[in-house]
Parts: structure tokens; C-alpha cells; sequence
């Protein structure tokens, strides 16, 4: 039993670190992008959420009661993420932003209604036509 214990340790070490890596693998095509988040169809925005819900804790305890969002938005903030969350019937925005390093340091740093470029632009959003 106890030559088997670092392949133990290291298959629970990969387990635990695949929310990392599903995080990273498509981060940088989401990062400073609003994504339009669908359950039916799960495009990517719905991918990104879901990862994110994975990755990181606080946020699934947040969405846990809450339908998903219409938009997405990751960002970076100095060296911490964030991820911003649009409910557009609502008029809501939820601000989250990593306290350090950590992803489940996340914390709600604000909660406001659309500004007026958010809102013209998702109107603009929903008038363009596939090419």
C-alpha cells in the first residue's frame, strides 16, 4: 500500500488542479470580451461561467440560487481577476474581484445598475446580424 501512496497523491493533486488548468485553457479568448451567456445552446460565455462557477467557490455560491447571467465580462485588475456578471432585465451588474492570488479570495465588490455605454452597447449587441 504505502508504494502506491505517491501515485495516490499525485492523481488527488491533479483532480483538485483541473479547475486550474479548464480555467487557464480558455482564458485568454474570454478575457476583456462580453460574453453573451446561453444555457440552451451553452456557447462559450455559458462555458466560461461554468468554468469559473467551478473554479471558484464564492461565485458558485452565489449563482447556487440565481439563474445565469446575460453577459459575462473577466478582467484583470492589477495582478487580480474579476469577473462581472449582467443581469440586462434586471439592470444589474455584479462586480466580483479576487481579494489575492487565491480564486476563492473572490468577493462581491460591487453591485450597481448598466452605465450608459453598457447599456448602448448590448442594445447594439442585439441588432447585429450574423455574416
Amino acid at each position: 500500500m504505502t508504494r502506491w501512496l505517491p501515485l495516490i497523491v499525485l492523481l488527488a493533486g491533479l483532480g483538485a488542479g483541473c479547475a486550474f488548468w479548464e480555467y487557464q485553457d480558455t482564458k485568454i479568448r474570454s478575457s476583456s470580451v462580453y460574453l453573451a451567456v446561453d444555457a440552451v445552446q451553452k456557447n462559450f460565455g455559458y462555458e466560461r461561467l461554468m468554468i469559473n462557477r467551478r473554479y471558484r467557490v464564492p461565485l458558485e455560491r452565489f449563482l447556487a440560487d440565481r439563474p445565469p447571467p446575460d453577459y459575462i465580462y473577466e478582467y484583470n485588475e492589477a495582478t487580480r481577476e474579476g469577473i462581472r456578471l449582467y443581469y440586462l432585465g434586471e439592470d444589474r451588474v455584479y462586480d466580483f474581484l479576487e481579494q489575492n492570488v487565491n480564486p476563492n479570495s473572490l468577493h462581491l465588490k460591487e453591485t450597481r445598475a448598466l452605465n450608459s455605454y453598457e447599456k448602448a452597447y448590448f442594445r447594439e449587441l442585439a441588432t447585429r446580424q450574423p455574416l
